[in-house]
């Protein structure tokens, strides 16, 4: 839908009050003068009287773009600059009441001191022929949100919280300078070019809800975004408007407001009482995270258990969306997204410090993993080096401690003494000289060397007495015999 669109939508079919007889846009639905239902009429914008007049021999006015609860506005041309603007006209029934009039101009005086590019930029005010008040401002070439919700349904997260946060830095600077807007509805918020926006109507419902005009009991205004402090006719201030920005956030991201009612007061009876649903409850299968925190935080009944200011909400807004962000990396980016907001100071050193921290926690596990390994790595070499050697040392002691002894070879037959002749007697020579270490022996004689069979039974016989412990001394028989005999291992 186009601004053109727009423009033709609400100058040919408008609301009416069948009561008083005002008109307003198609988003209405209740006259905040009489508390009635409106109802559906048509409005030709051609039979407006000021249509081709010039204002104060400035303003060329070429006709009415739109009307509302307030006035008339209209497209002019300064006629010496040669440039387009919007002029805002009180509506003349209104103008009647000389203090309202007043307080229209106090109040734009006060919204063009508000320097800040979310706030229409007012640019002159005067006072027709008639003594109806007017102001001129900047021409907003666009659709309300309340047009852009209606064309494409509820918002995107990212973006219902990039246009919440551009509201709230929009209003932070409006209550700077001590202005509180009072009527924040999507109808007063402009969408312009690449998501920037214009905040419309500042101070609408201070100066016509203190008018003789509005019937008693009716407090002007849009029931559906007024502060239940609002609605019940008590002072209010700044979070007022944060009530006012919770309920618009409501809506952007289901698509309703969070009441709705048959009558004016039964609007307004519901704020002032009732508890909201929360936005996943409305809207089966949406995920908001922390934003449904903001949303319902903003929505309090009482205003001290709201956000503060403007500022806090603004915080909440980032810490969402990071939160958002974080949960959700794949969610998927509208092709209109705005820009980033920027992080503050605090928020930029949180997030330095939460790096910092979640690194040394990194570096502690990959250390501790680390230490582990190398642990595990040095009992398994001390395992493997101590079972060597006892391997080793096991092999070394096998032959002398566990090795069986060989067996003994057979006895040789003894030879006969004719076999074998006696060796020739030495006088010289003891007995012992058949015990003396023999001559180098063969293999076999070194295998046979431990086994002496006769010479362990040799004790047996009393020895000789001048025979040594290795010459076995027997009797006659015997000793004749053994010098006989020949030793057939010594060889």
């Amino acid at each position: 839908m186009t601004a053109a669109d727009t423009i033709k939508d609400i100058t040919l079919a408008v609301k009416r009050c069948s009561d008083c007889g005002a008109r307003f846009g198609l988003e209405a639905q209740f006259c905040p003068f009489c508390g009635v239902s409106l109802a559906q009429a048509t409005w030709d914008p051609s039979r407006d009287p000021l249509s081709g007049t010039i204002v104060d021999n400035r303003y060329e006015v070429l006709g009415p773009i739109g009307e509302g609860g307030m006035g008339t506005v209209y497209k002019v041309r300064h006629v010496t600059l040669n440039r387009l603007f919007a002029m805002k006209v009180l509506r003349r029934d209104l103008a009647t009441d000389t203090g309202l009039a007043q307080r229209f101009i106090q109040e734009a005086r006060a919204t063009a001191a508000i320097k800040h590019p979310a706030i229409v930029s007012i640019s002159d005010f005067g006072v027709l022929k008639e003594g109806i008040p007017y102001f001129v401002m900047e021409l907003l070439a666009g659709d309300n949100l309340a047009t852009r919700m209606r064309a494409r349904g509820p918002l995107q997260p990212r973006e219902a919280i990039d246009v919440a946060r551009r509201i709230a830095d929009g209003l932070a600077a409006s209550h700077a300078a001590n202005v509180i807007h009072r009527d924040l509805k999507p109808e007063n918020v402009f969408i312009i070019g690449a998501g920037e926006i214009r905040i419309v109507d500042f101070g609408a419902a201070k100066i016509v809800g203190s008018s003789k005009l509005t019937r008693p009991g009716v407090v002007f205004g849009t029931p559906y975004y007024m502060s239940p402090e609002q609605a019940s006719g008590q002072s209010i201030d700044a979070r007022a408007d944060v009530y006012s920005l919770g309920v618009l956030l409501y809506e952007m991201v289901t698509g309703h407001v969070p009441f709705e009612a048959d009558t004016y007061m039964g609007v307004l009876t519901k704020h002032m009482f009732a508890a909201p649903d929360k936005p996943s409850q409305k809207v089966a299968g949406i995920q908001l995270g922390a934003l449904e925190d903001v949303v319902m935080r903003s929505l309090e009944k009482d205003p001290t258990a709201r956000y503060s200011s403007m500022a806090d909400v603004i915080r909440a807004l980032d810490d969402a969306e990071r939160t958002r962000a974080s949960t959700a990396p794949g969610a998927r980016t509208d092709a209109a997204a705005p820009l980033k907001p920027k992080m503050s100071t605090a928020a930029r050193i949180e997030v330095g410090v939460a790096k910092r921290v979640a690194e040394e926690n990194r570096r502690q596990r990959r250390f501790i993993s680390i230490a582990i390994v190398f642990g595990v790595m040095t009992i398994v070499v001390v395992i493997l080096v101590f079972g060597a050697l006892t391997r080793q040392e096991t092999s070394s002691s096998t032959p002398t401690t566990a090795a069986p002894p060989l067996p003994s070879p057979p006895p040789t037959p003894m030879p006969s003494p004719s076999a074998v002749p006696p060796p020739p007697p030495s006088a010289t020579t003891p007995a012992t000289v058949t015990a003396s270490a023999p001559t180098p022996a063969s293999p076999t004689t070194v295998a046979a060397a431990p086994i002496r069979p006769f010479r362990a039974v040799a004790p047996k016989a009393p020895p000789s007495p001048p025979a040594t412990a290795n010459t076995a001394a027997q009797p006659s028989s015997t000793a004749r015999r053994s010098e006989d005999f020949s030793d057939p291992w010594r060889k």
